[in-house]
């Protein structure tokens, strides 16, 4: 996606590493980070889960110990927590495990902090993720919750999804692959020949010569929804997300923190020369999601946030918007990211001293 002498890769060379793990399939979760990755940037563990810092490990056989959860034996803090999210949670940008924002909480607080965190996660699979880890957390007093950008995307960006069982990336590719692992050979042949030609969508296994034919023929009329209809699925994705969420709260006996993530066109503040020039460069790639994200205007990010900000209050969730935590506190010309929704080291520390600061 960037040419090896991009800006990206000069400024902020460790990203070259990020951009190269993979997604792996996983059950339930449709994917998850690719697992056993060691390196200088990042290390993953036997799940796909990344350790604050290996060296914490450095006395265990991590061969047959690969977890992120036997950190907490050389931890000096009795209380656990976790930070989920997508991928600015997962610590995307950060130079090394040491400086992603779990690692430099559990630095920060009297806590440890797991990171759970997978990159391009939708709100609900954040969802399926603790629940997949559950019988590891069970003394967790708090949950951070830093996420937000992905869902607002999917729902405005993605074109063709079921509003009851929610939207994910990588959707269309599971789709084509289930279809075509069940097809007869002549269907597959069939498939082959004139899906190229049809500009719908085709249930291959059950269409017949005449509807296929008809489609053929036939037009495509645009499919995209209007305003109010991208709002009420805003809606209704937030609110189901938090009432799981405040069943995990009320049943465990913990207490949620949810922190919309800062995306630097949220943010009023001067940019940095090093983001000026990243994102200049952003604006010439052909990849979808960066030009997606870049569409997110000011008045989808107040409506999102006032109704996260309400859920926050029904549900007895404290709440903090990172966007407004960047923009009030003096950060103009500060390198706080590595691209609109990834940040640098020093744009971790502070994320992470703002929600120290609320958690105290």
């Amino acid at each position: 996606m960037f040419p090896d002498q991009s800006i990206r890769y000069k400024l902020a060379p460790h990203m070259r590493k990020y951009d190269s793990v993979k997604h792996v399939w996983k059950p339930f979760i449709m994917f998850f980070n690719e697992a056993n990755i060691k390196s200088n940037v990042l290390n993953l563990d036997k799940s796909g889960l990344r350790f604050n810092d290996l060296n914490n490990l450095k006395n265990l056989d991590i061969e047959t110990n690969n977890s992120i959860f036997n950190e907490k034996i050389f931890s000096q803090y009795k209380e656990t927590a976790v930070l989920i999210g997508a991928s600015t949670a997962f610590g995307t940008g950060a130079s090394s495990d040491a400086f992603t924002i779990p690692s430099i909480l559990t630095k920060k607080t009297n806590i440890h902090f797991f990171n759970l965190a997978c990159s391009a996660l939708s709100g609900f699979q954040e969802i399926i993720l603790f629940q997949s880890f559950i019988n590891f957390l069970t003394n967790t007093k708090k949950i951070v919750i830093l996420s937000g950008l992905n869902d607002l995307t999917l729902i405005n960006y993605l074109s063709n999804f079921d509003p009851t069982w929610g939207h994910h990336y990588f959707s269309q590719k599971y789709v084509k692959g289930m279809i075509q692992g069940t097809l007869s050979p002549r269907r597959k042949l069939a498939k082959f020949l004139f899906d190229p030609f049809i500009e719908h969508d085709v249930n291959w296994n059950s269409v017949t010569i005449s509807k296929l034919w008809n489609l053929f023929l036939k037009k495509k009329n645009s499919e995209k929804m209007d305003l109010p209809t991208k709002e009420r699925l805003m809606k209704t994705t937030v609110s189901k997300n938090f009432q799981f969420w405040s069943n995990i709260q009320i049943g465990m006996g913990t207490k949620i923190t949810y922190v919309l993530q800062p995306f630097a066109n949220w943010c009023k503040r001067e940019l940095s020369v090093e983001e000026q020039e990243l994102f200049n460069e952003l604006k010439t790639t052909s990849d979808k999601n960066y030009q997606n994200f870049h569409k997110i205007d000011e008045k989808a990010y107040i409506n999102y946030k006032n109704f996260i900000k309400q859920n926050c209050n029904y549900f007895n969730f404290d709440f903090i918007d990172m966007n407004e935590c960047f923009s009030n506190n003096n950060l103009d010309k500060k390198w706080l990211f590595v691209d609109r929704s990834h940040l640098t080291d020093l744009g971790n520390e502070y994320v992470a001293k703002f929600i120290s600061s609320k958690l105290s």
